[in-house]
């Protein structure tokens, strides 16, 4: 474990595989670097995935335990799939890595994902790569080959596969490496690709000696929470860590390895290669964003989460529990046939439970799902005294509830509210629902057929509006994707 500060936050670390305390060097700043994409394609629902898990536990290190989170995260714009791609296109890799780059940062706004404080990308930093290599072959740690390029030497550094155990036979695989394990930090020249100079010869860079130079550039020899996809563990995660530890001469670079589990179709994991994904603005046409926010959040981080139409129509279902209890607390708040009011202790006592709840289950390795459980068991007893209770009025216990529920989905990055521009105007909706409820009550009470029908069709045609009506004692409406 790291030298420091206890937080009080537990995370999974992958090397102790188990639980463990969360220690930083200063206990209110932390340092945190997030492997972006290869900018070549388009972002598909699987990297969304990925970054709105990350991106919620971020914000509840920063919203929730205080912290004063530096983030930063590194673009791959030189790679063999982007000079594929610019081949295939007969476009600069250039253009295409900036389209895509462009592309990527819209989707990432549309989810609500917070920019990162610090965007390094692989072409602006080849000095530092090169820099990097020259540490590694000053100290020996790597070979130059026949080709040009370089090769870390894993049988000198003697904890290669902390990350995930390997088994090296310590036998070449080709003509090339030394060891099976061996892996390029340096590409050496080919005459149809972009290629950069260098002290030992013409090529760019390996995949992995990317983001440990433009860490190491930005936050020196040690990291606190280094975070990605689960598929990055090995090799990339893996070879980062080692040549890392090997050029600034420590056994742990980074503290904290954050990894998240793939977005799968039926057990098959999602991905441009299998040709089964979906795109982000594909997404957002169908579902908003606190829709897909709500089914990461219902799901643990580390796990596999399997996309579906009945896991998006759950997100829908409890974003408008939420809504639909903000609307009606509303309305409960602002009545104006009560002129007493008095606190409900039972209430208040609940959500004083949840808080602290709540509080423990996100030092517990971020368990975001236990969070929205227990919130949704406190507006539904909420509910229940808002409707049942008719001879009592519970406004500040109410508000309190209301205003916790909102702070927590806010700090986890829902909005709540659509981002679009509406046609019609909330006032409008309201004076409308009000007509249309006090219209259906009468018609409910002398069992009018006719304009209940009525009621029905002005509701399904508010709903083709993507304005759904809830039916209850006192009606409310929201927004829907």
């Amino acid at each position: 474990m790291p030298y420091g500060n206890p937080v009080g936050v537990y995370v999974y670390n992958c090397v102790a595989e188990e639980r463990v305390p969360i220690i930083l060097n200063d206990p209110k700043i932390a340092t945190w670097y997030s492997c972006g994409p290869t900018v070549y394609d388009s972002a598909h629902i699987g990297h969304a995935c990925c970054y709105v898990k990350l991106d919620i536990i971020q914000r509840i290190l920063k919203n929730v335990f205080n912290m004063k989170l530096v983030t930063a995260m590194g673009i791959t714009d030189i790679d063999d799939k982007i000079i594929k791609k610019a081949k295939e296109t007969k476009t600069d890799y250039r253009t295409v890595a900036k389209a895509f780059e462009q592309e990527f940062w819209i989707d990432m706004a549309n989810l609500n994902i917070e920019k990162p404080m610090i965007i390094s990308r692989v072409s602006d930093n080849m000095s530092a790569v090169e820099k990097f290599i020259q540490g590694l072959l000053d100290s020996d740690l790597v070979y130059v080959t026949h080709d040009g390029s370089v090769y870390f030497d894993t049988s000198k550094f003697s904890i290669y596969g902390k990350l995930q155990q390997i088994q090296d036979s310590g036998e070449p695989s080709d003509q090339v490496k030394k060891n099976k394990m061996d892996f390029a930090v340096w590409k050496g020249y080919k005459p149809d690709e972009p290629s950069w100079q260098t002290t030992w010869g013409e090529g760019r860079p390996g995949w992995h000696i990317e983001c440990s130079a433009m860490v190491s550039k930005i936050f020196g020899s040690q990291l606190d929470f280094h975070a990605g996809g689960i598929d990055l563990k090995f090799p990339h995660h893996e070879n980062e860590e080692a040549q890392s530890c090997a050029f600034h001469g420590t056994k742990q670079w980074a503290n904290y390895w954050i990894h998240v589990g793939h977005l799968n179709f039926k057990e098959t994991k999602m991905s441009k290669s299998l040709q089964n994904t979906i795109s982000i603005s594909k997404l957002l046409e169908m579902y908003s964003a606190d829709t897909f926010r709500m089914a990461c959040l219902l799901s643990n981080y580390r796990h596999p989460m399997e996309y579906s139409e009945q896991m998006m129509s759950m997100g829908q279902e409890i974003i408008n529990k939420f809504k639909y209890f903000l609307q009606d607390v509303h309305i409960y708040v602002n009545n104006s046939t009560i002129d007493k009011s008095t606190y409900n202790y039972k209430l208040l006592s609940s959500l004083q439970n949840v808080q602290e709840q709540n509080l423990e289950a996100l030092k517990n390795d971020f368990d975001t799902a236990s969070c929205i459980n227990s919130m949704l068991n406190l507006i539904s007893n909420a509910h229940t005294i808002m409707k049942l209770d008719t001879n009592n009025f519970y406004p500040v216990s109410v508000v309190l509830i209301a205003d916790y529920v909102v702070d927590m989905l806010t700090k986890f990055g829902c909005k709540l509210k659509d981002s679009t521009e509406q046609a019609i105007s909330d006032s409008v909706i309201d004076t409308l629902i009000e007509f249309r409820h006090t219209v259906r009550s009468n018609a409910l009470k002398t069992k009018d057929k006719e304009l209940l029908a009525a009621c029905d069709v002005v509701r399904d045609k508010m709903k083709s509006m993507k304005v759904q009506i809830n039916d209850s004692k006192t009606s409310s409406w929201v927004r829907v994707k």
